[in-house]
């Protein structure tokens, strides 16, 4: 009897342990949501055991593209039917438009040609609707009669719901696209042609699009490029070399170079091209290590002084711009 007792006894003070080491983790858990809830608002203590929401995944983001095809693609046949219908040809506007608006059709339609969707974004989205905001560029005569066209623009506002599509209204003419602003690459420096950054760019370009020389003499090893074939040019003229090494490949290990050359094809001269170029140096020798698919940009990111998203004296041929009263671009943050 004794000796259930005492099992009941010390079986008692464990749980008393037990309930006493709970009832402290309980109060340590209440004091910090309370210390959360008043540093960083109420909603801090539902945060704290919130689900974090889904991010975005493949299929989703295949789904959201899919949707803004189909609302470009109806935007554009809908700015050609309407655009060149006629009088009397209301029939053909109501397939993408309701029978409410007030349409007038001119007694000829104009020719349109040319429709290139230019910008499509996704304004509303409630449940399984969506509304996107497109604009389509066309080419039209500048007049009735007149053999010189133009490019106008036209946005239309298209409803998507589980991929049935209809305008919201007839299309309306809205000014192109502003022009962009230069941003101020990395390469700052001038080099002249007998420098070594200069002279293996040269020789690099010549072998890869005129097939003349051993690429490989000027590649590294595991850079994977090859001359182009057929060779698109009979001979290229290096015009400037510019890199972000002050001293053009005498002393560094590693260069971002960008070469302009002109070529020269068959039937004639040809317009002048710009390779960025990833280089570098081993054993003693400069070699290109990849050829950038965009030129290395001013760390941090630079817009060109005097240069604003207006700015219609752009010039293709401007030097490095180097200016102090360039205006940096602030990184992001996140909020």
């Amino acid at each position: 009897m004794s000796t259930v007792t005492g099992r009941s006894a010390n079986s008692g003070d464990a749980l008393l342990r037990r309930m006493a080491a709970r009832r402290r983790r309980d109060n340590i858990i209440v004091g910090i949501l309370a210390a959360s809830a008043v540093i960083g608002g109420g909603h801090a203590v539902f945060d704290a055991f919130a689900t974090p929401p889904p991010g975005p995944s493949a299929s989703s983001t295949i789904s959201l593209i899919g949707r803004a095809q189909l609302a470009g693609s109806f935007a554009r046949e809908f700015v050609v039917t309407y655009l060149s219908a006629a009088a009397g040809q209301q029939d053909r506007i109501s397939e993408f438009v309701g029978a409410a608006q007030q349409i007038t059709l001119p007694a000829t339609g104009r020719q349109v040609t040319d429709a290139e969707i230019v910008f499509s974004t996704r304004t509303e989205s409630t449940g399984n609707l969506d509304v996107w905001a497109v604009t389509v560029s066309v080419r039209m005569p500048r007049r009735a009669g007149a053999t010189d066209d133009a490019r106008q623009y036209y946005r239309v506002a298209v409803s998507v719901v589980d991929g049935r599509l209809r305008a919201l209204t007839v299309p309306a003419a809205v000014p192109p696209p502003e022009r962009g602003i230069d941003l101020v690459l990395a390469y700052s420096n001038s080099c002249a042609a007998d420098s070594p950054l200069a002279q293996v760019a040269s020789g690099f370009l010549q072998a890869m699009l005129t097939g003349s020389g051993d690429i490989a003499r000027y590649t590294t090893p595991d850079s994977g490029i090859t001359a182009l074939r057929p060779a698109p040019f009979s001979a290229v003229e290096t015009t400037a070399v510019t890199s972000d090494d002050s001293g053009c490949g005498a002393s560094a290990a590693s260069a971002r170079v960008l070469a302009s050359i002109n070529p020269k094809a068959d039937g004639g001269a040809a317009p002048t091209l710009a390779y960025p170029l990833d280089m570098v140096r081993a054993a003693g020798q400069w070699q290109v290590r990849s050829v950038e698919s965009v030129p290395a940009l001013r760390n941090p990111m630079t817009v060109s002084s005097g240069q604003t998203a207006n700015n219609a004296a752009a010039s293709a041929t401007a030097a490095p711009t180097t200016s102090a009263a360039a205006v940096q671009i602030p990184p992001a943050t996140q909020k």
